[in-house]
């Protein structure tokens, strides 16, 4: 496993990801959809890994537009 160390934008907060190396590798060499390569993790850390915002920020700012 590999551990993704991940700070949300917003609000600073820290998160660690696990994630299978290979899939990590997988992931940043190839165009193939985030959830295609990570089935396994919930859609806040997929959302995390993209754009490096938390499920709390990610629905704050969804719900203010």
């Amino acid at each position: 496993m590999t551990d993704l160390n991940i700070q949300c934008r917003t609000c600073k907060c820290d998160y660690r990801v696990q994630v299978h190396h290979r899939d990590w590798v997988v992931y940043q060499a190839s165009n193939l959809p985030i959830q295609k390569v990570f089935p396994y993790l919930s859609a806040d850390e997929r959302e995390l890994i993209i754009s490096e915002t938390c499920g709390k920020c990610f629905e704050l700012f969804t719900e203010s537009k």
